[in-house]
Parts: structure tokens; C-alpha cells; sequence
């Protein structure tokens, strides 16, 4: 259910004393530390097969609180099982208010083709029967709420067989080589950071091997990091922290090639599906790779406001943004491919047409993907990126959440009083120029504020 709509702006700053914020410094450096404690304790030895595992939170519950995309709350062992085989899972600390299975197989993919097996685990031995091929993982999560102190739980696996797991800044460099070279039948390869798991099938990854982990891992964290900023993931209050749960990334091997040929990447809850021929756009050429920026921004979309016609559009702010970050010339003044005119020139007719309707997909709308991309680009360049960072706070902090009986013009009215709100300027006038316009009601609303009209109309601004 959806919480009524505050009439009040919930984004405005309030006063501190040095006394309260030093506090706050103390008791986020201690959460920091605590963190990094826990961090450092966890192990993945899939040679030994023991396994010292920190919690995450559920899955659910995380895309609950962020809003967004469920993102991957399962742990590699770097071991797979074949179907038939039993398995000994020896666990030992599991706390009461903590649940721990088993994982085999992958989160649902194509069109739900594969199956994922659980099995729920407890304190003692625990036998496992695989039901099918696949990688084992471990899902160790809190039973309710979200995980503030994370805890930590020992599993000792008899059975299954190692399959070459890289861990980043623990992983041995000729260890990991001496793996790949001896591994021979290990269907897959993993490699896991504490943002992120990539699984890539083996005979792939040796054709393509990544030549620097860590620099690829360095590179996809920035790009992870920039696209929380750009969600407003900043740390300040609760619903704002930053995600323990990682982004999955992994090859899909369950849609055909005729099926794959009608797409690059796509983002689902629990990870972005990749194809066998483009990977290592991801690990080799992600400081230039737009796609791979979209389909990440994906996973920080608010479905509470992103009406049908703009779930391809507004996802590119985040693909603007990294761009802008590696400081590159911005995709929206170039002329790509066989175009004639750059994205903004076809702005300019798309607002210049009496006839548009925003709310609706119309692919002669002047390749509107990313003509239409540009009315929030000009909300940036009047009033910044810092607002379209509050806007996705100002949907967290009002408790907005995905409501099925939702029209698209709910949407659009939630979405046009909240910038608003947050610009403290009226800008319908700016949004019916773009063929967006909101009910009498919310009209009412945005009038009542007595905000006054953008000193600069961004309309305008097409640059």
C-alpha cells in the first residue's frame, strides 16, 4: 500500500550542534569499523571447503527499503554439484535470528526456464540431495528486518567439487592462474568483490580471459558508486545507506540465439544478464560502455514513479551521469551512426510539436530514448544533479512504494509535485512544454504552494 503524500518537503536541511554531529561522526566510524571487522572475518575456501560466511540482508527486504531492484543475497562456495549427488553441510554459530540454505542453480532467468533449489539449513550436519546440476551458494540472512550488525556463521561442505573463485585483494594471483590451468572440467569461473559477483563459463573465460581483476574491479565499483550517488545513496539516514548486497552479473545461457539477438544486456532482481560474445564489455571496456551504465541504472529505478513510457528513458540519467563522471562529451549533442542532427536538435522538434504526449511510446517521436532524455537533462542543468539525488531520497522518505492499481498519470502527478517541491519552483508550465501535465488536483496542490516560475525556463536550455 501506498503512504498518503506528505504536503510538506521532508528534504529540508535541519540545524545540528557541533556537539550532536560529532556524535553522529563517532557512531557511523564505529558502524564503519564494526563493518570492516566483520568483512575481514569472512573466508571462501573452496579448497578446504570451510567457510566463515557474513550476513546480508534478505534480498526482499533491501529492494523494500532502497526501492529498488532486488539485488543478489546469496554467497559463492566456488563448488558445483551434479544432479543426484549428496552433499554434508556442517554449520555451526547460526544464530536463532538468522536463516541459512542452501542454493544450487541460479535465480530464475529467461522466461523462468531454470529452477533454483534451496534447501533451509540449521546448527549440526545437514544432508543435501542435488535435484539438478549446479553452483552451490549459501543464502545466510536476518528472519526479519534489516541486517544493522551483521553476524557471522562457520559451514564446513563435504562433497561438490572447487571450480576456480576469485576473491578480490585475497585471492593468490598464481593461485588463480594454477586454477584455471587445472580446473579443467569447472563449468564456471566466479569472481566476487564486496559489491559485486561475476560469473562468466569457463571455456569463455579462457578465450577472454580479464587481464587486470583488480583494475576491472576498481572500475565497476566506480561505476557502482557514481549511480548510488545519482540514487542519492549517501549515507545520511537510514533508508539513504549505501547496499551490502551485490550486483550479479553473469552470462545467460538459458535464452536462444534467436531470443538473444534481441537484446545487449538485460537487468532482472537478482542480476544482469549478460551474452557470451559481449562480457568483457563489462570487465575490459566498462569506462565506455553506455549499455552496461543503463542496465545497472536499472537496477536503482523507483518503480513509485517511473511510468511505462519512461522505463527506457529516465534510466539513462544514470548512464548520463557516469558518462559526465569519466569525463566524457555527452551522448546528447553527438551525431552517432548514420543520424544526421544530434539528440538535442531533435529535442527541439519533439517540444516544438503540437501534437506530443509524453505519457506515451511512440518510436517516431524523434528516436524518443533519448530525445526525451533530454527534458531531464535540462532539470539538471537549472538545478543540478543534486536534484534528481533528492528526488529519489524525497520517494525513499515519504515511504512511496510500487502500487499495481497505479495508473501512469498517478505517477506522473506524484512525480511532477515532488519536483516541485524539491526545486521550490513551479515548473508545470515546464513539463506541459514536454507534454506532461498533471490532474486538476495536484494542480490545486502545486498552486497552494504559491512557488514561484524557474527565474531560468529549462525549457530553453538545449546544450
Amino acid at each position: 500500500m501506498e503512504v498518503n503524500e506528505k504536503t510538506s518537503c521532508c528534504l529540508r536541511e535541519t540545524s545540528q550542534t557541533d556537539s550532536s554531529k560529532m556524535k553522529t561522526i563517532t557512531f557511523t566510524s564505529f558502524l564503519i569499523f564494526l563493518f570492516c571487522s566483520v568483512i575481514n572475518a569472512q573466508t571462501f575456501d573452496n579448497y578446504k571447503k570451510e567457510y566463515v560466511l557474513k550476513s546480508i540482508t534478505d534480498g526482499q527486504v533491501e529492494a523494500s527499503r532502497t526501492h529498488r531492484m532486488i539485488l543478489c543475497d546469496y554467497q559463492p562456495s566456488g563448488l558445483y554439484v551434479r544432479k543426484g549427488e549428496k552433499i554434508t553441510l556442517n554449520v555451526s554459530n547460526l544464530n536463532s535470528a538468522y536463516n541459512l540454505s542452501s542454493m544450487i542453480g541460479f535465480k530464475p532467468m529467461w522466461g523462468d526456464r531454470n529452477k533454483t533449489q534451496e534447501n533451509n539449513l540449521r546448527n549440526g550436519a545437514n544432508t543435501v540431495t542435488a535435484i539438478q546440476d549446479g553452483i552451490l551458494s549459501f543464502i545466510f540472512v536476518k528472519r526479519e528486518g534489516y541486517d544493522t550488525n551483521p553476524a557471522l556463521v562457520n559451514v564446513n561442505v563435504v562433497g561438490g567439487k572447487a571450480f576456480p573463485l576469485y576473491k578480490l585483494n585475497r585471492s593468490n594471483p598464481a593461485n588463480w592462474q594454477n586454477d584455471l590451468k587445472t580446473m579443467t572440467d569447472a563449468p564456471f569461473v566466479q569472481l566476487i568483490s564486496d559489491k559485486v559477483l561475476i560469473t562468466i563459463p569457463y571455456r569463455d573465460y579462457l578465450k577472454n580471459p580479464i587481464p587486470d581483476i583488480p583494475k576491472s574491479f576498481q572500475t565497476i565499483h566506480q561505476v557502482i558508486d557514481w549511480e548510488d550517488e545519482l540514487a542519492g545513496f549517501d549515507n545520511s539516514t537510514p533508508e539513504n545507506m549505501r547496499t551490502n548486497n551485490r550486483i550479479h552479473y553473469l552470462i545467460d545461457l538459458y535464452s536462444t540465439p534467436k531470443e538473444a539477438e534481441s537484446y545487449y544486456m538485460y537487468a532482472s532482481n537478482y542480476m544482469i544478464g549478460m551474452k557470451r560474445d559481449n562480457y568483457t564489455d563489462l570487465t575490459e571496456k566498462l569506462d565506455e560502455e553506455w549499455g552496461i551504465w543503463h542496465e545497472t541504472g536499472h537496477t536503482h529505478q523507483q518503480d513509485s514513479w517511473t511510468w511505462g513510457s519512461i522505463s527506457e528513458i529516465s534510466v539513462n540519467m544514470f548512464s548520463l551521469y557516469v558518462q559526465e563522471k569519466f569525463g566524457q562529451p555527452s551522448r546528447l549533442n553527438t551525431i552517432e551512426g548514420d543520424e544526421t542532427e544530434t539528440t538535442f536538435n531533435k529535442a527541439r522538434k519533439y517540444v516544438a510539436n503540437p501534437n506530443k504526449n509524453y505519457l506515451e511510446e511512440n518510436e517516431d517521436d524523434y528516436n524518443e530514448l533519448f530525445s526525451k532524455l533530454v527534458m531531464f537533462h535540462q532539470l539538471k542543468s537549472v538545478y543540478g544533479w543534486d536534484s534528481i539525488k533528492k528526488l529519489h531520497q524525497y520517494f525513499r522518505k515519504n515511504q512511496y512504494v510500487y502500487n499495481e492499481d497505479e495508473t501512469d498519470q498517478d505517477k506522473v502527478n506524484k512525480f511532477v509535485y515532488a519536483m516541485c517541491l524539491i526545486t521550490k519552483n513551479n515548473l508545470m508550465p515546464f513539463f506541459k512544454k514536454w507534454g506532461l501535465n498533471v490532474d486538476s488536483a495536484t494542480a490545486g496542490k502545486i498552486n497552494a504552494l504559491r512557488l514561484p516560475l524557474p527565474t531560468t525556463d529549462p525549457a530553453k536550455i538545449f546544450r
